[in-house]
């Protein structure tokens, strides 16, 4: 009983513990202060030259196999780790709770990305029963947290809604075509990092290439997502 309250009491310090067999309450995600030192901080931590810096991003993005059911959790853990590479508070609430959205990014004070990832579905169009599970995360951001606003997203092969489907209001979309070109900022934010040493410990240096890539938290979505269509 003691090692189940531990374990349980620990999931608030480290994200990543073991759920507890009587569950936990789960944790709020708090944005950073500052997305750039955020993502200076976990970048300086995680590598030591820029070969592994720029080898680590590729990792990510080899992990998000569209069409492939039997990825979806790597897709998940690596849609997790990019939000902590470009410096947003990331974590990934149905894993860890049995509850909440696939992935949720602190994006700032005020907001918070709510992230299903549908990259193993082969369908034409977002079924009811995806939309309804993107509606049912952002209705436990809500309630979870009131005091940010959900920003409905979705990693799907389609943008375009089925007809039974009620869309859900506000909601943006990553396509397979945004997804490569998110691909290709995220390795040229890399790239622009790594060409000298330690460039991605200076947090000014990483402040300047999220901005323009356009990887920061008021830009991110609207240049690597676009709205839902109705079929």
């Amino acid at each position: 009983m003691a090692a189940q309250q531990a374990l349980a009491g620990a999931l608030a310090d480290n994200t990543f513990v073991l759920r507890s067999v009587h569950g936990a309450a789960p944790v709020r995600l708090k944005a950073a202060a500052v997305q750039s030192r955020a993502a200076t901080e976990f970048l300086a931590k995680r590598y030591r030259d820029g070969v592994s810096l720029r080898l680590g991003v590729q990792a990510l993005f080899e992990e998000v196999v569209w069409g492939d059911d039997e990825r979806s959790d790597d897709a998940e853990a690596a849609w997790q780790s990019l939000g902590e590479h470009l410096g947003f508070a990331s974590s990934r609430p149905e894993k860890l709770y049995g509850t909440g959205p696939d992935n949720l990014w602190a994006l700032s004070a005020e907001q918070q990305a709510v992230t299903e990832l549908k990259t193993g579905c082969t369908t034409t169009t977002i079924a009811k029963s995806d939309m309804n599970q993107l509606g049912g995360s952002v209705r436990w951001l809500n309630n979870h947290n009131p005091e940010v606003k959900a920003l409905p997203v979705m990693v799907h092969p389609s943008r375009v809604s089925d007809a039974k489907a009620n869309t859900v209001p506000g909601m943006r979309v990553v396509t397979p075509a945004l997804f490569a070109k998110l691909k290709e900022a995220v390795a040229s934010y890399a790239a622009a990092l790594a060409a000298a040493p330690e460039r991605w410990a200076d947090e000014q240096t990483v402040r300047e290439q999220l901005a323009h890539h356009k990887l920061t938290g008021d830009r991110f979505f609207t240049t690597y997502a676009e709205p839902v269509t109705p079929s």
